[in-house]
């Protein structure tokens, strides 16, 4: 029997803490696959996904800016409200995402982000703003 979490979080701190509809095999299953090659297209893959590649941080940088930018517009232009959940790391995304609305001159009022991988307590306590642990500090 191999030790994993789905094996052994029964009767662990974590039973129930996962919200009720993570089906957490089928989360094991879909993160189980490998990378592949460089673009190489796998069968899994919805049809829409097309991965863009790299060559170098400060590309991915500016095009994930733009794409981050660019959903911000697509929302406001269609009038809907969109939810983002942010990643603290990498952040170099940010300075362009923030340069191409400047630019384009899009509010973010419709905007509600997330910050991903924020921790808090049972009550839903995150760390002040300025504490320098803070992921609200760092965004």
């Amino acid at each position: 029997m191999a030790i994993d979490l789905i094996s052994t979080i029964k009767g662990s701190l974590l039973e129930g803490f996962y919200p009720a509809g993570w089906d957490l095999a089928k989360l094991d299953a879909c993160c189980s696959h490998p990378a592949g090659a460089i673009g190489e297209r796998q069968t899994w893959w919805n049809p829409e996904f097309q991965p863009i590649e790299c060559e170098s941080v400060s590309d991915f940088d500016t095009m994930l800016g733009h794409e981050i930018a660019l959903q911000i517009k697509l929302a406001r232009d269609a009038g809907r409200k969109l939810i983002l959940i942010l990643p603290v790391g990498p952040m170099g995304m940010y300075r362009w995402a923030v340069y191409f609305l400047k630019e384009w001159h899009i509010a973010c009022d419709h905007v509600h982000g997330f910050n991903m991988d924020e921790w808090s307590d049972a009550d839903g306590t995150t760390l002040p703003a300025d504490h320098p642990a803070a992921f609200r500090l760092a965004m």
